[in-house]
C-alpha cells in the first residue's frame, strides 16, 4: 500500500518537530520546555487543520488523538519507578550497598573499578541507568579524593556500565520501555535476552578499560584499605525501620515486575502499586514526594508522545515505514543488523529517548507489514538505542548526569574527543559482540 501524504500536513508538522528537536539539542535552551511547546504547537496546528481522525468522536484530530492509553501507560510506569527508587534513596538502601562495596575493594585501584563498574550494572539494571550513575557517580568522586585517585577513569567506566546494564531488564532504560511496550515483551523474556548480553558487554568493558587507563594495583594496600574503612554505610541511613521497609517494598516490586504476566497485571499496575505501598510504609507526605519527583522527565515524555503521534497522524511514520521497508534486504538478520548499527549512529547523536520513541513504531510497521520477524527487529532497536546512547555525551541522559557529576565535584571535564576515544571505543566492541550475540540466538530460533 501506497502511503499518500497531504503536502501542507507534513511540512508544518515536520517543521514543529525540527524545531522542536533542535531546542531539544540545544544545551541552551532546555529541553523539557522544547518538547512542551512542541506539542502545544502540533495540538494546536493539527486541529485547526482538521485533519480527519477516524477514532475520534468529532470525526477530527482532537486533544484524545495525540495522546494514546499505551503512552499513558508508560508515564504511569515511569512515574511509579521514579517514586520508588527516590524513597529507596533517600532512606539509605543504595548509599548502604554503595559504601559495601567500596569496603569490599579494600580501596585498591583495580578493584575499585571493577567493584564499581558492577555496583553501577546492577543498580542500572534493577532501578534505572540515571539513578544509577547519580547514586555511584557522587560516592566514587568521594572515594577517589580520599584515595587520591583520578576520577576520570572510573565516572567513564560506569557510564559505560549504565548502558550494558541497562540491557538487562526492561525497566533498567526508558528506551527499553517505550520499545518493549509496542512490541509486547514481558520483563521475564526481557531479562532472559539482556542480561547474558549487559553482562557480557561489562566483561569486555573491563578488558577495554584497565589496561586503556593503566589501573594498576595498590602499591601499599594496607594504606589502602584503612582510608576506605572510614567511610560508615549506615551514615545515610536516618531510620532502621525505613531503610528495612525500602527493601521489601523494593524487593517485592521487582518481584511483581518478574511476576506481572502469570498475575495478570501491566508493569504500569505494579510500579504505580509499588509505588503506592512505598509511600504508605515510608510515613512520608505526597506532597514532599510530589516535590522530589522528577516532573521535568515526565512532562519531556508528554510532549515527545504527542510530537511523535502526530508525525503519525499526518502519516509521517508510515512514510518512513515504507520507504525502510523498500531498503531493508529481505533477510531478517542482515536487516536487523543494519537497524542496530543505524540506530546506534542516530542515538549517539540525537537523545536515544527521542530515537526510541520515533522508530519503536516504525520498526513495528516495517515487520508486520513485510513479514520480518518482529521479536528481531524489537531486539535490534533496544540494542542500538542503549549502546548507541554512549557513543558522544549526548547521547544518554545518563552520560549528561554523569559528566555534569565530574564537573560539580571536581571542575573536570570530559570533552567530546576523549569520550569518543573511551566510550566510542567500547560501543564499536559491543556493537560487534550484540551482532554475533543476535546471530546466534536468530540461529537457534529465538526470534
Amino acid at each position: 500500500m501506497v502511503v499518500t501524504l497531504d503536502p501542507l500536513h507534513v511540512v508544518v508538522v515536520l517543521i514543529i518537530f525540527l524545531l522542536t528537536y533542535i531546542g531539544i539539542i540545544n544545551p541552551k535552551f532546555d529541553k523539557t520546555l522544547a518538547a512542551l511547546l512542541g506539542a502545544v504547537a502540533a495540538t494546536i496546528v493539527l486541529i485547526f487543520l482538521r485533519i480527519p481522525d477516524s477514532h475520534a468522536s468529532t470525526g477530527y484530530v482532537s486533544e484524545q488523538s495525540l495522546l494514546h492509553f499505551t503512552d499513558a501507560s508508560i508515564i504511569a510506569l515511569i512515574i511509579g519507578t521514579l517514586i520508588i527508587v527516590d524513597i529507596a534513596q533517600s532512606s539509605g538502601v543504595f548509599h548502604f550497598l554503595a559504601i559495601k562495596i567500596l569496603k569490599a575493594s579494600k580501596g585498591d585501584p583495580q578493584n575499585l573499578l571493577i567493584y564499581f563498574g558492577a555496583l553501577t550494572l546492577i543498580l542500572s539494571a534493577l532501578v534505572n541507568n540515571i539513578s544509577a550513575m547519580m547514586i555511584v557517580g557522587s560516592l566514587t568522586i568521594l572515594a577517589c579524593e580520599r584515595l587520591d585517585l583520578d576520577p576520570k577513569p572510573y565516572i567513564i567506566t560506569e557510564l559505560s556500565m549504565t548502558t550494558a546494564g541497562g540491557i538487562m531488564t526492561l525497566i533498567s532504560s526508558v528506551p527499553n520501555i517505550i520499545i518493549s511496550q509496542p512490541f509486547e515483551i514481558d520483563f521475564v523474556t526481557f531479562l532472559i535476552i539482556g542480561a547474558p548480553l549487559g553482562i557480557l558487554t561489562m566483561v569486555i568493558s573491563f578488558v577495554i578499560f584497565i589496561p586503556m587507563f593503566n589501573i594498576r594495583r595498590a602499591k601499599d594496600p594496607e594504606v589502602m584499605r584503612l582510608k576506605v574503612e572510614e567511610f560508615d554505610e549506615w551514615s545515610a541511613v536516618k531510620s532502621r525501620t525505613a531503610f528495612n521497609r525500602s527493601i521489601i517494598v523494593l524487593s517485592i516490586t521487582i518481584l511483581g515486575f518478574v511476576f506481572s504476566q502469570q498475575l495478570g497485571v501491566s508493569l504500569a499496575m505494579v510500579a504505580v502499586a509499588g509505588a503506592v505501598i512505598m509511600i504508605v510504609t515510608s510515613g512520608k507526605k505526597l506532597e514532599y514526594i510530589f516535590e522530589k519527583l522528577d516532573w521535568h522527565l515526565v512532562a519531556f515524555f508528554l510532549g515527545l508522545f504527542i510530537l511523535i503521534n502526530a508525525l503519525d497522524i499526518v502519516h509521517i511514520l508510515d512514510f518512513i515505514a515504507e520507504a525502510l521497508a523498500a531498503i531493508l534486504p529481505e533477510d531478517d538478520f542482515f536487516a536487523a543488523t543494519i537497524l542496530l548499527w543505524f540506530i546506534s549512529v542516530i542515538s549517539g547523536i540525537v537523545d536515544n529517548i527521542v530515537v526510541a520513541a520515533a522508530f519503536g513504531p516504525i520498526l513495528l510497521d516495517v515487520a508486520i507489514t513485510e513479514g520480518y520477524s518482529q521479536a528481531l527487529f524489537a531486539w535490534a532497536a533496544i540494542f542500538g538505542a542503549n549502546f548507541g546512547g554512549g557513543i558522544t555525551p549526548i547521547g544518554a541522559p545518563s552520560a549528561v548526569v554523569g559528566l555534569a557529576i565530574l564537573y560539580r565535584k571536581t571542575g573536570e571535564k570530559i570533552g567530546w574527543g576523549e569520550f569518543i576515544k573511551t566510550q566510542g571505543l567500547a560501543t564499536v566492541a559491543r556493537l560487534v559482540i550484540t551482532t554475533v550475540y543476535l546471530g546466534i540466538l536468530f540461529s537457534l530460533g529465538f526470534f
